[in-house]
């Protein structure tokens, strides 16, 4: 059930909080406190209580609603940083609002209480974005910004991403882009966009990027390890996708993160078993551990629907329920399989814990994307919240608005 709420309080909850804030009174090490409360208030986070005797007390004093948790895991709203579709619907429909609005509503209801739309990468498609995000206070609430796949990527790695929408770097072009801006922020509306760091003008794209407070994301790359510019902070769009592989001769972009050079390079992961194999997942999470990765979906429409077809950008889409692939060549081109289901089968395959769920697919996704207000269970925050049973399927989400 999809709670609106803005002032209650919630007790006895096995409170995932992370290592960024905890209670006085508890363990600077503890991610996860047990029979822990919180007090809400106009929808953000007001106290945290490591002993739900005294949220309890507290939010009687303040004459609020008492949640009881019964022992569930609550932890931050999910936050998905790179779909496309989920629900039937898409950001390739015509009309976008609906669409997103059609996308929050879905995601909502599993616990992904924020997301970063991926769209047909043009100037168009971000005036269409802005213009509904304006029109919607539903979508501007959920929709934290807009990613760019593209269009300054490798025409040989491409993927799923039609030819058409690809392009050479201009300043000019690159400024449009960012030029739009997100009605409730005011931050710039494009968050993150995959660029092919191998191709001229990406130092340039990184650059105006960063001073914009946008993210480049190296990605649908044919480049090699030692083509690579020696930038900071490098973030890499779906690990092992349309890009180079980690070969013991010529290693590809995939090796990024395990590089001292990039040590604190962060990293997308679609965690479906067909996207990246579940051994190799194993070997990157045992690798490397959970502190960069985030766990996205890279969804399409047929996600959490089943199986079936649809149509994406005028092709046929075939879905097996997994995964999306064009019906014509058979190209493999998202995910159908949303992060509350990836992140609960990596707990269940024993390659995350709880706490490290919550860490990949909503505490480090808001940190990538520069978010404050969101992503982890601090007081301030806002009251997105997704409580979890304990075979980790969704239970209850709440929402910090009222509608």
């Amino acid at each position: 059930m999809t709670h609106f709420k803005t002032d209650y309080a919630i007790i006895n909850a096995e409170l995932v909080v992370g290592h960024i804030d905890v209670p006085a009174n508890s363990s600077p090490t503890d991610e996860i406190l047990h029979k822990a409360g919180l007090i809400i208030q106009q929808g953000k986070i007001q106290e945290i209580f490591a002993d739900s005797t005294e949220a309890q007390a507290q939010a009687q004093k303040l004459g609020l609603e008492i949640i009881d948790a019964q022992g569930a895991y609550l932890g931050p709203g999910l936050i998905d940083m790179h779909i496309h579709g989920c629900g039937g619907t898409d950001t390739g429909q015509e009309d976008l609002q609906a669409a997103l609005e059609t996308m929050a509503q879905f995601l909502a209801q599993r616990g992904i209480t924020s997301f970063q739309p991926a769209v047909f990468p043009s100037v168009e498609v971000m005036a269409k974005a802005q213009a509904a995000l304006e029109a919607s206070p539903l979508a501007a609430y959920h929709v934290c910004s807009i990613y760019n796949e593209g269009p300054f990527i490798a025409l040989e790695k491409k993927g799923g991403l039609p030819a058409e929408s690809l392009r050479d770097f201009t300043a000019e072009y690159m400024e449009q882009l960012l030029s739009f801006r997100h009605p409730t922020t005011k931050r710039t509306l494009l968050g993150t966009m995959t660029v092919a760091p191998e191709l001229a003008g990406a130092d340039e794209a990184w650059n105006m990027a960063a001073q914009s407070g946008s993210k480049v994301a190296w990605g649908h790359s044919a480049s090699y390890a030692d083509m690579l510019p020696a930038n900071k902070g490098v973030h890499l769009t779906h690990i092992f996708n349309a890009m180079n592989g980690i070969d013991h001769r010529r290693p590809g972009l995939a090796i990024v993160p395990f590089l001292k050079q990039y040590q604190d390079a962060t990293y997308e992961l679609i965690a479906d078993t067909v996207h990246v194999n579940q051994r190799t997942m194993e070997f990157l999470i045992h690798s490397l551990g959970t502190d960069r990765l985030c766990l996205i979906s890279d969804a399409m429409a047929a996600a959490g629907m089943g199986p079936g077809e649809s149509v994406y950008l005028g092709r046929q889409v075939i879905c097996d329920g997994k995964v999306s692939r064009y019906k014509e060549g058979n190209i493999l081109i998202g995910s159908a399989m949303l992060t509350h289901d990836t992140g609960r089968q990596l707990v269940e395959a024993g390659l995350i814990d709880v706490a490290e769920f919550f860490r990949i697919a909503s505490t480090n996704p808001a940190r990538v994307l520069g978010l404050t207000d969101r992503g982890a269970i601090q007081v301030g925050r806002r009251a997105d919240f997704v409580l979890l049973n304990s075979s980790l399927q969704v239970q209850d989400v709440f929402i910090g608005r009222t509608n």
